[in-house]
């Protein structure tokens, strides 16, 4: 899978038999895939197909092999929509809200939400907040930007992100546990202060023996 590529038909192989499943890198192509023959004809074999199995979160059926990439891409994101309320979360959509990015993985949007240098997309769409918390020293300055497109707010809070990275380095990388929604760091590789610069509180659950 090219790993610029965001939207996910997990019913129709790039070429018959393969084990490789059609994704685009923009809206547009996507929307014009599920418009193509190719994809109805699939929709049609798929419906008839006995073997189908139905996904209970999005209720779309696929083929043995394309539920197994289905479930594979999504089966985090099914684990927390056990535990929290978000209708706008669904499978292949990794976009928390109409206004936030549409990233290729649930562990990337996961990322970009959990990072301290980056205001909700909601909230600058819906209250038009003409202030960015700077977060390498934590207070707020003045960003005059209401009159600015998205884009350009999106670009602002990008740079916000690199003056962090460059004061306290890498983000840590990390798998976000499902239970806590805190993060696991069982080899101990960072310190408790080195996440807290983060703004990432580590998981404490303990393993049922």
């Amino acid at each position: 899978m090219n790993k610029t590529h965001k939207y996910f038909c997990d019913l129709c192989p790039k070429k018959k038999n393969s084990d490789i499943f059609c994704s685009f890198d923009k809206a547009r192509d996507y929307d014009n895939h599920l418009e193509s023959s190719k994809h109805l004809n699939y929709c049609k074999l798929i419906e008839k197909d006995s073997e189908s199995i139905l996904c209970k979160i999005c209720k779309k059926k696929f083929s043995k092999k394309g539920y197994e990439i289905h479930k594979e891409r999504n089966e985090r994101l099914w684990n927390v929509l056990q535990l929290i309320n978000n209708d706008y979360l669904i499978c292949n959509r990794f976009q928390w809200s109409k206004y936030d990015r549409h990233f290729n993985s649930f562990q990337a949007m996961i990322d970009h939400r959990s990072n301290p240098a980056v205001k909700s997309m909601t909230e600058l769409k819906k209250y038009k907040i003409s202030t960015l918390h700077h977060a390498t020293n934590k207070h707020s300055y003045l960003k005059k930007f209401d009159d600015k497109t998205m884009d350009e707010k999106l670009n602002m809070i990008e740079e916000e992100e690199e003056l962090y990275e460059d004061k306290w380095g890498e983000r840590p990388q990390l798998l976000m546990c499902v239970l806590c929604e805190k993060y696991e760091n069982e080899e101990k590789k960072y310190t408790i202060k080195h996440l807290n610069k983060w703004n990432m509180e580590e998981c404490d659950c303990k393993e049922e023996d």
